[in-house]
């Protein structure tokens, strides 16, 4: 079993897992980076409209975000991000590095 993950932390994992800085989502999503530090301590929630920009960012749905903020189980191990064969070699053709599992 994984460690239950507040939003804030979920919010965190995501963005390490995509490797973006707090800077950097902040600017995808369209809010300062303070608001993104506030999120990840859990030190408050995104409004409606950041909630969705947020889930498009880090590529998950609003429900998921939903039933995290809602305290549902949610285990870390269940946030790892699944990219095919395909998807990998495009990221690599624009030149992004990808580490694989082992790696």
């Amino acid at each position: 079993m994984g460690e239950k993950l507040s939003f804030g932390k979920y919010i965190a994992k995501r963005r390490n897992y995509m490797r973006l800085t707090q800077e950097e989502l902040a600017e995808r999503v369209g809010v300062s980076k303070s608001a993104i530090a506030k999120w990840e301590t859990d030190g408050g929630l995104p409004d409606r409209d950041n909630l969705k920009s947020l889930s498009r960012v880090i590529n998950v749905s609003v429900d998921e975000l939903h039933r995290v903020i809602d305290k549902a189980s949610i285990e870390e191990d269940e946030i790892d991000i699944n990219i095919t064969g395909d998807i990998i070699s495009t990221l690599e053709s624009y030149g992004y590095k990808v580490i694989r599992p082992g790696e």
